[in-house]
């Protein structure tokens, strides 16, 4: 029995691990992208928000902490290391479960299994390109801003690991935090359910948008 117990007790404290880090990554995800997003309104206003981050306002010399943003990065990596290290817990590493997964989706044809496998087909391919970006951000933290992130966006081809990117982490965040509502319990009936499946998708074409149309404004920048 006390061993049943201790099970339960570590499989609860999992499945809340990959929820948490979950939802602060997407958090994150978001405002990261909102700040980026500031591309649009000028270098200026970019450039303003980049110092800002840097704690620029704390400075004497008004130049602020690039090392700050490094920190934000390693952060990040390790929040994302636990997510991933709980998530395969879940996934289907063998090939019998990968088939016996298959067979369900195509006998039962549930929704919210799709959306599963979705996200752990995203997870993988975040898993390859994540860290090439927070590679290049932490390791270069002074950069950030129109000029140097145009550079490294176009004229370095870095837009080749970002576009794919946006477009993994936006639906693979959307999908997670609309299966945290639902296991939480934010859904209680299929209405409810159905709302929070438009949300998301809402959601992801908001944010995919926003995304495409910051890279796209880094071009005049790019020299």
């Amino acid at each position: 029995m006390a061993i049943k117990s201790s099970i339960r007790k570590l499989s609860a404290w999992l499945d809340l691990s990959q929820s948490l880090s979950g939802v602060i990554l997407a958090v994150f995800l978001w405002t990261h992208l909102v700040l980026v997003s500031s591309i649009l309104l000028g270098g200026d206003a970019m450039n303003w928000v980049a110092r800002n981050m840097e704690l620029s306002f704390l400075s004497s010399d008004g130049h602020g902490y690039p090392w700050v943003v490094t920190c934000i990065a390693i952060s990040i990596a390790a929040i994302a290391l636990v997510h991933v290290i709980v998530a395969l817990q879940k996934l289907p590493m063998s090939l019998r479960q990968q088939r016996a997964l298959q067979q369900q989706i195509q006998v039962i044809n549930h929704g919210d299994t799709r959306l599963w496998r979705w996200q752990a087909i995203t997870g993988v391919v975040i898993l390859l390109l994540l860290p090439v970006h927070l590679w290049l951000i932490g390791s270069s933290p002074e950069t950030i801003g129109p000029l140097g992130s145009a550079a490294r966006i176009w004229n370095q081809g870095v837009w080749m690991v970002y576009l794919p990117l946006l477009l993994m982490v936006e639906l693979h965040a959307a999908i997670g935090i609309y299966r945290v509502a639902l296991k939480w319990g934010a859904a209680r009936n299929l209405n409810t359910r159905s709302r929070l499946r438009k949300i998301k998708t809402i959601m992801s074409v908001v944010f995919v948008a926003l995304g495409v149309a910051s890279l796209l404004a880094f071009l005049p920048h790019a020299g």
